[in-house]
């Protein structure tokens, strides 16, 4: 019986080194998306590592055994992959150092993307590094006049392939909106008829669903961030995460939110392909809880 469990254990490693496209995948990783206990690995391996090499792939080393050089080097080479994201999530899935050892060797992964810059070739790599100085940027001042001025902009580039799509529904836009009252498109979710259009909507909506996305919340207060709560990782495992609220996700930046001092951005709408910070969209997540629901 344990032979059976062993080969099984291998070949769902595989599989999801397969669907990552990487020869090297954390154990966080490997339990969050197998759903296998830490318990039963080392009763058939003795440890993570055990299953890696069975498995044939490359076994993560302690964060000491790296060098400055070595972790910068790995981050380059993950930064280059087709389709690469500047995220800590991507980075997780896709390297053979974990994305928190990187944060406390230098300071924070947006100091870690900062080094990072300095080792790429600026003709090759152009593309890549200017997506890295513009997140690495200092945000817009939350100032409300700037603040005003970007959201709109914000909103008018979010919804430009919408209106472009949608030419059938003829809609005037420019007419005035009567009253105070903005309502979202129609969804008729349990307790919720219309859609966020609001930080407070997607706070409410968040409320409605915490516990079914695998989350519990132990606060909701003033000041950044948001929500402390707990996510279960696995069963009987929980893990503490920090949480913002946002409507779009890319008014994280816009606020001057810190990314290191954030672990998840909960919104209605993610439109921050570069986002550094994992992000929980429950648009897409409504979808997921109810797949008849008609998309907004």
């Amino acid at each position: 019986m344990k032979s059976d469990e062993r080969e099984e254990l291998v070949k769902t490693l595989r599989g999801i080194a397969g669907e990552l496209g990487t020869d090297s995948v954390s154990m966080p990783e490997f339990l969050r998306r197998s759903g296998v206990s830490e318990w039963k690995i080392q009763r058939c391996f003795g440890s993570y590592n055990g299953l890696v090499e069975a498995a044939g792939l490359v076994p993560r080393r302690f964060a000491f055994a790296y060098s400055d050089d070595d972790m910068l080097d790995e981050i380059v080479r993950v930064l280059r992959l087709p389709a690469s994201k500047l995220t800590t999530l991507f980075f997780e899935q896709q390297s053979k150092i974990s994305s928190s050892a990187c944060k406390r060797r230098f300071g924070g992964w947006l100091n870690a993307l900062k080094a990072t810059a300095a080792r790429l070739d600026p003709v090759g790599d152009a593309t890549l590094l200017t997506r890295i100085q513009e997140y690495t940027a200092p945000a817009i001042s939350p100032q409300s006049d700037l603040e005003s001025i970007a959201t709109d902009a914000e909103v008018a580039e979010g919804h430009a392939d919408e209106e472009e799509a949608d030419a059938v529904a003829v809609v005037d836009r420019s007419a005035p909106v009567e009253g105070g009252n903005i309502y979202g498109d129609f969804i008729n979710f349990r307790g919720l008829q219309h859609a966020p259009v609001n930080e407070q909507g997607v706070v409410f909506l968040f409320g409605m669903i915490c516990r079914e996305l695998g989350y519990v919340v132990e606060i909701v207060k003033q000041g950044f961030p948001d929500c402390e709560a707990k996510r279960q990782v696995r069963p009987g495992l929980w893990q503490r995460v920090r949480i913002e609220f946002e409507f779009r996700s890319r008014s994280f930046r816009l606020h001057g939110h810190d990314p290191d001092q954030c672990d998840v951005i909960v919104c209605w709408e993610d439109n921050w392909p570069d986002c550094p910070v994992e992000v929980l969209e429950l648009k897409a997540a409504l979808q997921r809880l109810s797949p008849t629901l008609k998309a907004p």
